[in-house]
């Protein structure tokens, strides 16, 4: 699609939302949209939500998302679309940005976020037609390395806000400070157009440890470890159940309801592969193994999904749409963690910036 071409069918868009003002219900734009995290969340905390529209470029991912809210969206390209709305979330590709990514960071999949700057400029060039009105808030999820070893990127993005009119926050949060037994970190930056200081959520207290998230009639035996994967468990002569770990010691014992990352079997500087009673971050290609009646099985993509907070209806519509168990689990991994999302935007409505 060429820019004549992009141009004219925004504009077209934007006079088809045009007259929309008496509609209450709060219009978000999701881009890189996965299966709507965003949008689960806001409902979730008692939003009434009008879809503006939802970008992404997976064709599965949509079909997920498709099913979750009984919608009918085609694939998009973030790269080739625009729209006004109250509130965006973008979670632009963070393969790249990743400890395990392997791709030019200049030329591939994680600069897409700007993109997401091109569609926000008050002052548009190359074709691109200005927003009717800009978001309210801006949301940005990531992973921690652009922080940590991408900082020209991230400044880039705050720097490029900031000249847009918007004032940045942002924070390292962990899933597990805000309801959910994963342990997963990710950046989140909230932009906003309003004078009230945004203040990120408080950490609670876990009150559900991984036993709450367990699907209990999942079968040993089919989802038993890969026989690499078996390789770094032994047990001591009391039987004692172990995995090794680059420590000095060089294993971990392990307890009930332990879960143990296997991503990298072969590693022999992994550690740090156990959390007890919490998940290790569930990525697009997960691999974690969960330990109760002195027996290993694997987490099942149900159960990737709860841990996401996502909900059973959710994983039995996927299937049901013909989406696979790998499918589902990448879908996980991809996502956005809804019970922060939840708590990030409950923040922003109290303090009255939605």
């Amino acid at each position: 699609m060429n820019k004549k071409n992009i141009k004219a069918v925004n504009e077209e868009i934007i006079e088809k939302t045009a007259g929309n003002e008496t509609d209450n219900r709060l219009k978000i734009l999701e881009l890189f949209g996965g299966i709507g995290a965003p949008r689960k969340a806001l409902q979730n905390i008692g939003y009434s939500i009008k879809s503006l529209d939802y970008v992404e470029i997976l064709p599965f991912a949509v079909l997920a998302y498709n099913s979750i809210f009984d919608i009918r969206y085609t694939p998009q390209d973030i790269r080739l679309w625009n729209m006004k709305c109250d509130v965006l979330v973008h979670g632009s590709p963070c393969q790249d940005w990743s400890k395990n990514g392997l791709n030019n960071v200049n030329t591939g999949r994680s600069i897409l976020y700007e993109r997401t700057l091109q569609i926000l400029n008050p002052n548009p060039e190359n074709g691109y037609p200005e927003l009717v009105a800009p978001p309210k808030i801006v949301v940005w999820e990531n992973v921690p390395n652009l922080v940590h070893r991408h900082r020209e990127h991230f400044d880039h993005y705050l720097e490029t806000m900031e000249s847009y009119g918007y004032k940045n926050y942002w924070d390292i949060l962990k899933a597990s400070d805000y309801g959910i037994a994963q342990a997963r970190d990710r950046v989140y930056v909230v932009s906003t157009k309003s004078d009230i200081p945004f203040t990120f959520p408080e950490k609670k207290p876990l009150k559900k440890d991984i036993q709450d998230y367990l699907d209990f009639s999942a079968d040993f035996e089919e989802n038993t470890p890969s026989e690499n994967e078996k390789n770094i468990f032994f047990r001591k002569e009391d039987g004692t159940l172990c995995v090794r770990e680059a420590t000095k010691l060089g294993y971990k014992e392990l307890a009930e309801y332990d879960v143990i990352n296997l991503e990298f079997p072969n590693s022999k500087t992994r550690r740090g592969r156990v959390g007890h009673k919490i998940a290790k971050t569930i990525t697009t290609s997960p691999r974690q193994a969960i330990y109760y009646n002195d027996k290993v099985r694997m987490l099942t993509a149900k159960e990737h999904l709860r841990l996401m907070g996502f909900e059973d209806k959710d994983y039995d519509l996927m299937r049901k749409n013909g989406i696979t168990d790998k499918q589902i689990s990448f879908l996980a991994g991809n996502s956005i963690c809804i019970p922060v999302l939840e708590a990030i935007f409950k923040q922003a409505q109290e303090l009255h910036i939605i």
